[in-house]
């Protein structure tokens, strides 16, 4: 396949040509490249029989902690309480997680990763790890890095942003 140049794949696509400013550019490109890296990285999990998000749950309960409640991941994953109801509910279904009574509170529910869900977390995530290395491979060590970090300022900024504070 042939190279274009940054140029050129701007000319070839219609969202992206219509960017009229580099603020424009910069949201719509974002929005490109989020949607493609998510439906590869989609593939990649339902390929190994799990969703991303169920898999984000069991790396969060398999490597920061095992025994959070339902809110603390909800608001850790950046999902709705009843979004991530649902995710834990088909986790519980497979055998990977289970709920059980907080002691020290009895209005939450504690979540912990089972055996199972601990050995399928460890068996996907070094190929999950390759899959990251070969979806960022194109770009040089020094660029993710950088691009990484500029998002991360970019998000970090628009946590106080608003439109009407404008």
């Amino acid at each position: 396949m042939e190279k274009l140049s940054v140029s050129q794949l701007i000319q070839a696509n219609k969202t992206l040509n219509r960017s009229h400013t580099s603020a424009e550019l910069l949201v719509r490109s974002s929005a490109l490249l989020y949607n493609k890296a998510e439906k590869i990285t989609n593939s990649f999990f339902l390929a190994q029989g799990i969703t991303a998000a169920q898999y984000n749950v069991l790396a969060l309960l398999a490597e920061e902690d095992d025994r959070i409640n339902q809110l603390t991941i909800s608001k850790r994953m950046l999902v709705s309480p009843g979004n991530i109801t649902r995710i834990l509910d088909k986790l519980i279904a497979a055998g990977w997680i289970k709920r059980e009574e907080d002691l020290q509170d009895r209005r939450h529910k504690r979540v912990l990763i089972t055996p199972q869900g601990r050995a399928l977390y460890r068996k996907i995530k070094p190929v999950y790890h390759a899959f990251m290395r070969r979806l960022t491979g194109g770009l040089p060590e020094k660029i993710r890095l950088q691009v990484a970090y500029a998002m991360i300022e970019w998000a970090h900024q628009l946590d106080d942003f608003s439109y009407e504070n404008l």
